[in-house]
């Protein structure tokens, strides 16, 4: 995250505008910011408006049935335009609708009311799934609701060309729509705002609201996963791919004078083991796999996981332990696709949850893992990828592994996982698996296959692991080597050369 995204949603004529106007201006500006996590003072308030095309609008209120399909697609279009905008913006991001509430709300209601086909709606249907694969919902959606009495007082009230026809048999049904969407589609947490009370005092409504809104981003200890990357990509091409083979170069070069040992950790799907190979290929370090179609335990228990849960903890456990020693006994840096205590702090509670695991069994797995990781070498940096349980669902059907599609995973069981990972990367430092040393990557954000991308997540790990490093803190921001007469330590004729080449 470099910006932290509100979609505010909810009803026509509920208040949403009025809502983001005031929020984006001081003094309740001011009261958001200040929630704004590892803030460094360039941090802005943007809001970003519905901007429809006033002739696609006017002719859709005159003609829903005939012009449904067309004006939904441009609604997609003005939303993905704006989306491009976002990514680039540093600071809390106001969203006067958001894009899931195309589908969802408006496009569901045309379809409801019968004024798309079949063929119409299975078209806007696919287009909206290839739109939206990127795009990760926002990090909190603030869900401004009313009666359709009060919706149908308000728009009256502010007299918008286009709506004086809205009928209120379709406004209860997109209210009944959006029940459905918050309960079950948004993807976030959800604040829920009652907009009865913006009937009174107006100016103490809406600072009463972002005072919740404030109180609420607090609550859900969001972190920076994409620091400076809107500067990366502001870059013209040919610079930022120049920037990007910088960044491989730096970090390449510090993993063949320091031996290191990264694992990568993340939900089934978000790209772990694609990532390790990138980096083995692009750095020259070795790389450490589970390849799980050759694991026979894996397809037995993706089969029957009941009877052999258990088991399969206690096989990774070794598995994952022995790459540990070998990676650090090693003289040369590795990467590993998959972290030490990923199967404690996620699988296994997980697997007590769904009843295949007892509690008795899940005390002998802590007991077991606390035990192993305590005459264990530390892991250097573990990199944590972030990504939406949809993204990650969406590419185990495309890398279609038999094990995992005949009987393994279900879509219920990646979000449920993906729940124990929201916590993982505080999780696993707190319960004394790992030091402090965490990376978090949005690959929601990211495109591993993009060389931009993949250089931007370089200089993210260098930072990282040379954090602590006094002779490299300074050139890690800015490419100034500290001088050798003002070092502390004797360097080895291989160091020299790789600072000197710095």
């Amino acid at each position: 995250m470099e910006n932290l995204r509100i979609g505010i949603v909810g009803n026509i004529g509920v208040g949403k505008s009025t809502l983001v106007d005031a929020a984006s201006q001081p003094p309740l500006s001011n009261l958001l910011l200040d929630s704004f996590p590892e803030r460094d003072g360039t941090e802005k308030i943007k809001s970003f408006q519905e901007e429809i095309n006033p002739v696609v609008l006017e002719a859709f209120y005159k003609d829903p049935v005939a012009t449904a399909f067309m004006a939904q697609i441009e609604f997609f279009n003005s939303r993905l335009d704006r989306q491009r905008k976002i990514q680039h913006f540093r600071g809390i991001v106001l969203e006067d609708r958001t894009i899931s509430e195309d589908y969802y709300i408006f496009g569901m209601a045309q379809k409801v009311l019968g004024h798309m086909s079949e063929a119409e709606f299975l078209a806007y249907q696919r287009t909206y799934e290839m739109m939206t694969e990127k795009i990760p919902p926002p990090d909190l959606i603030v869900y401004l609701k009313a009666d359709v009495p009060t919706l149908v007082r308000r728009i009256a009230q502010r007299g918008r060309d286009g709506e004086e026809g809205i009928p209120e048999p379709y406004l209860n049904t997109l209210n009944e729509l959006y029940e459905q969407f918050i309960s079950r589609h948004a993807g976030c947490p959800v604040l829920t705002i009652d907009t009865r009370d913006a009937n009174g005092n107006m100016e103490k409504y809406l600072h009463d609201v972002v005072v919740k809104i404030a109180k609420k981003i607090e609550l859900l200890d969001l972190r920076v996963t994409t620091p400076g990357m809107c500067e990366w990509v502001m870059l013209p091409e040919t610079k930022a791919t120049l920037k990007a083979i910088e960044a491989e170069k730096k970090l390449q070069q510090y993993l063949q004078i320091y031996p290191k040992l990264i694992t990568i950790a993340g939900n089934v799907g978000l790209g772990k083991s694609t990532l390790a190979a990138i980096m083995e290929q692009s750095l020259g370090i070795k790389g450490l796999y589970e390849h799980p179609e050759d694991n026979p335990l894996l397809e037995k228990f993706l089969k029957d996981k009941k009877a052999y849960c258990y088991d399969l903890q206690l096989h990774f456990l070794k598995m994952r332990s022995a790459h540990r020693r070998k990676a650090k006994e090693s003289e040369l840096s590795h990467v590993k696709d998959r972290s030490f205590a990923e199967d404690l702090l996620v699988f296994c509670h997980q697997f007590n949850k769904e009843g295949y695991l007892t509690d008795r069994e899940l005390e002998l797995l802590t007991a077991e893992f606390k035990k192993e990781n305590s005459k264990l070498p530390s892991a250097d940096l573990i990199i944590v990828l972030k990504g939406s349980p949809d993204l990650a669902w969406k590419r185990i059907q495309q890398r279609g592994r038999e094990m995992e599609l005949e009987g393994g995973w279900s879509r219920s069981e990646i979000r449920a996982l993906g729940e124990w990972y929201t916590t993982y990367a505080s999780d696993v430092v707190r319960f004394g698996f790992h030091k402090e040393n965490v990376l978090e990557i949005d690959v929601n954000k990211l495109d591993l296959t993009n060389r931009i991308h993949v250089g931007y997540m370089f200089s993210q790990i260098f930072k990282a692991l040379t954090k602590g490093d006094k002779m490299l803190k300074d050139f890690v921001e800015d490419e100034v080597l500290v001088p050798k007469t003002e070092r502390s330590v004797e360097l080895t004729t291989k160091e020299s050369e790789y600072y000197d080449e710095l």
